[in-house]
């Protein structure tokens, strides 16, 4: 009997980094064969990331646009995944985390009567807007979903309280601590070139603070706030130096460029690709961002975060003491950012990751072979 194929959706980096484990493990198995397909929602970084894992995708669908709205794109990813899920007849269909092509890709498996596994489900903020409009996406997903893949307990019983059965919702750890055991000895061992500015860096020796933001809820003010904080800083701290690789999104780009851009120890760059991205978070001296995955990622290098937004779906990281949130106010994130400075930021090497052991993909892959092989139908709804 031929594998049954698996349609797997990517958009994102994060998405590709947290589905490559399950690729990778799905490209062993006999029962179940991947189909990635990518939406091409950040192509750039998308192609990057899916690269470093050595997975090509099997459809793209190049959805990206100049200037997107949320609406448009939306439009785009039902008629591009409504052609591909026809042609391609999936047994079941694979999602992540809370993105555009999560939401699409869910719903088209629902009006297709195709089971759906939710990967990281039950992460909430208890705010619709914040974030925006991930919040949203991700409890929408809920509803279509016949597997709830939580990442933690704290997640399932999220679930339980909106009122998912509990036999659909599966605690398998979070799949980026499986990503990063496959990457982080790797580039320990053979570090990936970065740009000559950042190499100087490490061969001299300098410390540096690792700054990301993206969100769509702090565009406007407070992504302003954000870099009049980290130009107050640079300038505090001219020994140090403030690592920045920018979203390509143009509302945070102008915005960079025009507070940051003649600070002689802040360094500027085009987003990384994974495994660089990786060396930058091991050896940094803490980091300042609003990304949900770098709350999830820094505990496995034993780093700090301090978190850009006024909510996090991820509480594990803070009870843990690897993140706290500060928000986007400029005095909060530079009053933090002190703190760190004088205890120079030790890490938390004897914590483990609140997030997973590293075997989460082998959880999920054996409940969609054990279901998908099955003589009994998946359920088609994980509502009580």
């Amino acid at each position: 009997m031929s594998a049954k194929p698996v349609l797997i959706l990517v958009g994102t980096r994060p998405e590709a980094i947290k589905m490559s484990p399950i690729i990778l493990r799905l490209q062993q198995s006999t029962v179940l064969r991947p189909v990635i397909c990518s939406t091409g929602q950040h192509k750039e970084m998308l192609s990057q990331t899916l690269a470093d894992f050595n997975i090509i995708p099997d459809v793209e669908l190049a959805v990206m646009q100049p200037g997107q709205t949320l609406m448009g794109l939306a439009g785009r990813l039902f008629l591009g995944l409504e052609k591909t899920i026809g042609e391609i007849a999936p047994a079941c269909i694979l999602v992540q985390g809370d993105t555009a092509t999560a939401y699409i890709g869910a719903v088209c498996g629902f009006y297709a009567r195709i089971p759906v596994g939710h990967v990281e489900a039950g992460l909430r903020s208890g705010d619709m807007y914040a974030p925006y409009p991930e919040e949203f996406n991700r409890k929408s997903i809920s509803l279509a979903a016949t597997w709830h893949f939580a990442p933690t307990r704290g997640a399932a019983e999220n679930l339980r309280q909106e009122g998912v059965a509990a036999d659909t919702i599966i605690v398998s750890g979070n799949t980026v601590v499986d990503a990063l055991m496959y990457m982080r000895d790797a580039i320990r061992q053979t570090p990936p070139p970065l740009p000559e500015a950042l190499e100087n860096i490490f061969r001299s020796n300098a410390k540096y603070v690792l700054i990301t933001s993206h969100r769509r809820e702090n565009f406007g003010q407070g992504i302003e706030d954000i870099c009049s904080a980290i130009a107050t800083l640079a300038l505090s701290h001219p020994g140090c130096f403030f690592v920045f690789p920018v979203h390509l999104n143009p509302q945070v780009q102008s915005v960079v460029e025009q507070h940051l851009t003649n600070l002689p120890n802040v360094i500027l760059t085009a987003p990384f690709e994974y495994r660089a991205f990786l060396r930058l978070l091991d050896n940094c001296l803490f980091v300042l961002s609003d990304s949900g995955g770098i709350q999830e990622e820094a505990p496995s290098f034993g780093k700090r975060v301090l978190v850009m937004r006024n909510r996090t779906e991820r509480p594990e990281g803070i009870s843990a003491g690897f993140c706290r949130l500060v928000g986007t106010s400029k005095d909060k994130i530079i009053t933090a950012a002190e703190e760190l400075f004088a205890l120079r930021a030790i890490p938390n090497q004897h914590v483990a990751n609140p997030y997973g052991d590293g075997n989460a993909s082998k959880h999920i892959v054996t409940i969609l072979e054990n279901s998908l092989n099955s003589s009994q139908q998946p359920m088609r709804s994980g509502k009580t």
